[in-house]
This record gives structure tokens, sequence and C-alpha cells, in this order.
């Protein structure tokens, strides 16, 4: 690792500050009224509760002095405020632990760290509440953050970690490619290009904005090192660096129980070597996948393009584009698909309209067939989100794929 920076000795001190203050919450009680089959009678009963606020500290740098200082807020929903006279702050963007603050004084205030009450849930009974509530100290990326120093001391986090990984899997066999190892048919430079495709804005990265969104990360992991992505959950489940969704970590583990994986899927996704780890090996799987489903198509030299498309798609809808399509096989090809949905439903029409069954037998037996045309293309076009996510990884490997890491 480099010298550490001197604003990342800062954060460990505003760290400390942050670990010994108490969050509070509140809960209101939640009644609903009961009528008796009785008496008649409606009483109010009580139902449960609801998580109505908790407190928020933030730890801000005040660049004139110096000084740490903390301020305690209010958090109800997704509104933050912070009465204390010390600050002015006001939350500009909520986003959980990696919110974005507005520092109106002190003057050039930086938000070094913050300690937050996850929640989960924010209603039902008061002991599942409570017993949800687990403290989050955390830094959120801020473009005050954003120091050369800082910049190259996230990035060497990241090198190591992947470095330490594909050392311990080097003499691992790789299903993409027979015969050879897992590293040798996956370099660690693409790794490291999917980590940072994972978690960059697509539309930002496709307009060209590729090393803004690169420093944000490397901010990240600078500034939280393991604890970077640790609380980073879609709505589909998935977590942490990786993105996994809980199925396929379940899956994975039980098909390499010799790899030593860990073996609960929030403490797996939480760790960054385990994490690193199963990117590697299930990038590996995908393109064993697809060389086996797509064997004629099939091109030693896009295995990484296969798994990453794999990814986030799936490896049957991949390896049915690439034995459709051959070296087109991730392009768009809505064009094809849209020109055949046109004729079915000029043939559809036709069908209505025809007077004999000759004439109307032929046309359904043109249906049949555009159908079926149409149903192959469809399962072998990548989708979209498919499209633009392989888009977003070949402008970010540009930046890696030269590297030693």
């Amino acid at each position: 690792m480099p010298v550490v920076p001197q604003l990342i000795t800062q954060i460990q001190q505003a760290k400390v500050q942050l670990a010994s203050i108490i969050l509070n919450h509140a809960l209101t009680a939640v009644y609903k009224n009961v009528k008796n089959k009785k008496t008649k009678k409606t009483t109010k009963t009580l139902a449960g509760y609801n998580l109505t606020s908790k407190d928020i500290v933030l730890a801000i740098l005040d660049p004139a002095t110096g000084n740490i200082i903390t301020t305690i807020g209010r958090q109800s929903g997704k509104t933050m405020v912070f009465p204390g006279p010390e600050v002015q702050v006001k939350l500009k963007t909520f986003n959980g632990v990696n919110s974005k603050f507005q520092i109106d004084s002190p003057a050039g205030g930086v938000v070094l760290a913050l300690k937050y009450l996850i929640s989960s849930p924010d209603s039902g009974s008061k002991a599942a509440i409570e017993n949800g509530l687990s403290e989050a100290v955390y830094v959120p990326y801020s473009s005050g953050l954003s120091d050369p120093a800082v910049l190259a001391y996230g990035e060497s986090y990241l090198n190591t970690i992947i470095r330490n990984v594909a050392d311990s899997l080097q003499n691992e066999p790789s299903a993409a490619m027979p015969g050879k190892t897992i590293t040798q048919a996956i370099p660690p430079a693409m790794i490291k290009a999917l980590v940072y495709a994972e978690h960059t804005d697509t539309t930002q990265v496709l307009r060209g904005d590729v090393q803004d969104t690169v420093d944000q990360l490397n901010i990240l992991f600078a500034t939280n090192q393991g604890d970077a992505y640790k609380y980073s959950v879609s709505t589909a489940s998935a977590r942490g660096i990786a993105q996994f969704i809980p199925s396929t970590y379940a899956s994975l583990v039980q098909r390499h129980p010799n790899l030593g994986f860990i073996p609960d899927f929030v403490q797996g996704m939480a760790d960054h070597t385990n994490s690193i780890k199963a990117m590697y090996v299930l990038l590996d799987d995908y393109a064993g996948a697809v060389r086996v489903k797509a064997a004629q198509g099939f091109a030693a030299g896009r295995i990484f393009e296969y798994a990453a498309a794999s990814y986030n798609g799936g490896t049957a809808r991949v390896a049915n584009a690439v034995n459709t399509y051959g070296a087109d096989w991730n392009s768009d090809h809505s064009g094809e698909i849209n020109t055949l949905q046109s004729q079915i439903s000029s043939l559809k029409s036709q069908i209505k309209k025809a007077k004999d069954k000759k004439t109307k037998s032929a046309l359904q037996g043109q249906l049949a067939t555009a159908n079926s045309q149409l149903s192959d293309l469809q399962s072998a076009t990548l989708r979209n989100e498919t499209i633009n996510y392989l888009n977003k990884i070949y402008k970010v490997i540009t930046m890696f794929n030269d590297q030693v890491i």
C-alpha cells in the first residue's frame, strides 16, 4: 500500500470520534379498530409500531482550522434535518449511508464520515424493529474527497485484493479454457474492469465520463476499505462489491466446495476477498457454459465478453446469440425483430380477410413459421440492458486492459 494520505488519517480520526456517539430512534404505536362480534363495540387495539425517526451523525472537516466537527441530525424517511448551531448542513440526495450533503458552514466543509442507523423492517412488532437496527460508520462519496493521493490509495487497495485472489486461484483449472487455469482464461485486469463497471452509472460512462466514475469508486475504496459497498443492496437483493443475488451465490458455493467460499450470503458479499474470488469463478463458469452451449461459434478471444454478458443476462441467451449471430452476437438486432413483428401483424390481418380455406391455410402456415422465427430471434437477442452493460465495460476496460495488477 502507498503512504497513507493525510485526508485518510483525518477520516480515521473522524470514525474514532463517531464510535462513541449513541444513536437514538423513535417508534410510534399503530392502532386498529376491532369490533367485538358479541357486544358490537369497537375498541382500539395495538397493531404494531412504525419507526418514525432516527439519529444520524456527521463528522465534518473544517478546512480552515483542521478541526473535525460532529453534528447530530434527525432522519424521518428520506428527510434529514441537522438543527445544531455548529454547522449548516442540507441533505442533497438521499442514498442511505452514501447520501450527499451540502455544507454551507463551515465554509468548504467536507463530510469525512457519518454514523447511520440501518433499519429493517421499519414497521411491525417493537421487537422486530429494534432487533433489525444496526449502526454503520461509513464515508459517503463527495467531490471534496477527490485528492490524487486518495485516488491512488483506493486503486491500490482494489489492486491488492484482486492480485491476492488471483494468486490463490492460479492453479485452479478453467472451465472456459480447458487445459488452462482460471486466471489464464480471465486476466486480473478484466476483473478490475468488471468491478468498476458494476458500480458506475451506465449513462454517464456511455457519454464519455469514464474517468470521473472510476475516480468516485476509488474514493469509496480508499475511504471505506473493506466496508466499501458493504451496505449496497439492489431491489433484486444483489449485494456488495460483486452484486450477486442469493441464488447465484448459493449455487456457486455448492458447485465449488473446495474453494472455501464463506457459506453465508450476506457475510460472503460483505467480504471483498471472498466476493472477488466469487466473481472470478462465476465468470469462468459462465464462459465455460457458453463454450458448451455454443461450441461452433465460441471464440476463445472473447471469453471475458461472453462471461460479462452472462453476468448480466444469463448464459442461455448469450449462447443462443453466439449460435445465431456469430461474431455479431453482441449487437442490437431489434430491427430484425421489429420487421418480423410487422410481418406477423400483416399476416394476422390477411388471415382475417381471407375468403377461402386454401388461402387461409397457406397464410396460417406462413404465420406459424414467422412466429417460430420470432421466438428464435427473441431468445437469441441480447436485451438492451445487456448490450448497454457490455458497451459500458468496453469503455471502462480500455483503462485497465494493459495494466499489470
